[in-house]
């Protein structure tokens, strides 16, 4: 066999070599992503559970998902912390006063948006929800450092979506007389 053959042939195989380990490395990525994901959905219907909600209406984010229970007037938010540990909280749409789509944006220098884009500098999309006696809450949609910005017309665009469904629920109840 001559020597350019050979040397193809070990390219060859060292090229199947590293293509095989980046797909083992990515296959590993996404089964720990998917038993993350599957995580996070068992406690969040847990907890739906021991609050006794039934979701008529979810939202699946990165690291949060959303329930509407229409009938008893409730928002599930339950989100991933650091660690392995979840946080979750109801909002009674009783209690809320308004809900809307909040953009935060960074510092902008003068200038600046002569060079980049406004979306550069968005920091976080979330539902804000104004409440009686509470502090607010917010579900958050979008952040700078965990989303990419090429997500932020979808994750806008299902924040509003949840906006108008919640906004509509929230306009005060007529009185049958």
């Amino acid at each position: 066999m001559p020597l350019c053959m050979s040397t193809i042939l070990v390219a060859a195989i060292l090229v199947g070599i590293v293509a095989a380990v980046c797909l083992l490395l990515v296959s590993l990525d996404k089964k720990q992503q998917r038993n993350a994901m599957n995580q996070l959905l068992h406690h969040f219907s847990q907890t739906g559970s021991q609050h006794n909600l039934s979701f008529s209406g979810q939202e699946i984010l990165k690291d949060v998902v959303i329930g509407l229970d229409g009938v008893h007037r409730k928002l599930l938010v339950m989100e991933r912390l650091p660690g392995d540990a979840f946080n979750s909280f109801v909002i009674d749409l009783n209690e809320a006063k308004s809900c809307s789509v909040k953009k935060e944006y960074g510092t902008i220098n003068g200038g600046d948006l002569k060079v980049q884009r406004l979306e550069q500098y968005l920091q976080r999309i979330t539902l804000h929800f104004a409440l009686c006696d509470k502090p607010p809450a917010e579900v958050v949609f979008y952040k700078h450092f965990e989303n990419h910005i090429y997500e932020i017309a979808e994750l806008e665009s299902k924040a509003k979506h949840w906006e108008a469904i919640l906004s509509k629920m929230l306009a005060p109840m007529k009185k049958i007389a």
